[in-house]
């Protein structure tokens, strides 16, 4: 049987062939695909989490200076002024300059920084003999002022960062309604210790030992009559 042209226009027009299911499908792939990306990032989360459980925990050890170390691990490489001798002796000389010289008016600031160069526990031992000997106290009774001469400063031999410092300190002082200058002559020992530089430690050093002791003799006459070095480089 033969279709007419009736028959044709009565049917509508011929459409054009499409995938009924496409846009389902297209919709099942990006799922696919999203569940893949998900499933490698699953992967890699689950290494990272097994190396950090399977890797030890650090343990830092704190010396009896102060300085710390991990345990198991070589000392890195680290940038310090204890490589140079020129910026250890410059720490030095600040120390001695900010922790001898003062005033009434500025010894809570200079001793502050002084302080804060030293390890935790010079430091604590330093607080405790100024509190038990009341050092802050004088200084506001007897107005008193010092006034650090460095006269020589030598590395101890066989000693690392270790140094001698020889020096004249004059302490001014009222006494009675008078004024009064004491002179004296001492042999300062200070030994460092070195440490990684940090934003509270930017010169990567620590004052781990601090004395000081008289000098009597012809030793301090040479002393006193030496001139100066600069002590605030």
């Amino acid at each position: 049987m033969f279709s007419t042209e009736a028959d044709v226009k009565a049917s509508g027009p011929r459409l054009k062939y499409y995938e009924m299911d496409g846009a389902r499908l297209a919709n099942a792939n990006r799922a696919w695909l999203l569940a893949f990306l998900m499933a490698i990032l699953a992967v890699v989360a689950l290494g990272f989490a097994i190396m950090v459980c399977l890797k030890p925990p650090t343990v830092i050890r704190i010396g009896a200076n102060g300085d710390a170390a991990v345990l198991g691990q070589s000392s890195p490489s680290v940038s310090s002024s204890a490589g140079d001798p020129y910026l250890t002796e410059v720490f030095v000389k600040r120390f001695l300059s900010e922790y001898l010289n003062y005033s009434p008016s500025n010894v809570d600031d200079h001793w502050a920084t002084a302080l804060n160069k030293m390890t935790r526990n010079l430091r604590a031992m330093t607080i405790k003999a100024m509190s038990d000997g009341n050092v802050r106290g004088k200084i506001d009774d007897d107005q008193i002022q010092s006034v650090f001469h460095l006269r020589e400063m030598e590395p101890v031999t066989g000693e690392p960062l270790t140094f001698l410092v020889y020096g004249v300190k004059d302490v001014h002082h009222v006494t009675n309604g008078g004024e009064v200058t004491d002179h004296f002559v001492n042999e300062y020992r200070i030994r460092l210790v070195a440490d990684r530089r940090s934003d509270a430690n930017p010169d990567g050093l620590w004052i781990a030992e601090y004395s000081e002791r008289p000098i009597d003799g012809e030793r301090r006459n040479v002393i006193l009559s030496a001139s100066d070095q600069n002590n605030n480089e």
